[in-house]
């Protein structure tokens, strides 16, 4: 059992790099940290009474990225490296698509 394990774990070329907390822990120090950002821009806006909305969910890719990006900066991997180019430039061509098809409506 124990070496299927470790030959499963060779394979795994985009390692993490989590704290204890795990994804639930970076998803809550994203959305305080979104949420900090949306009420400095709401007292910096005059137009606004007070009131802020909940910030959007943190996006499944964003997570991946951030969870596989060191503290210096870097990709824990190229393999990490590479498919985060990969997720970013589709992620981009989707949001084109949308405003493509948006202007046409």
């Amino acid at each position: 059992m124990q070496k299927k394990a470790q030959a499963i774990q060779k394979q795994n070329t985009t390692l993490h790099v989590l704290s204890r907390g795990g994804y639930e822990y970076l998803e809550h120090k994203l959305i305080v940290e979104k949420t900090k950002k949306k009420l400095e821009e709401a007292t910096q806006s005059v137009s606004t009474n007070g009131m802020i909305d909940h910030p959007s969910p943190i996006r499944q890719h964003v997570k991946w990225k951030m969870t596989r990006t060191k503290k210096t900066g870097k990709m824990t991997s190229e393999a990490a490296k590479e498919i985060a180019e990969k997720i970013v430039s589709h992620f981009q061509l989707r949001i084109i698509i949308i405003f493509v098809y948006s202007m046409n409506d």
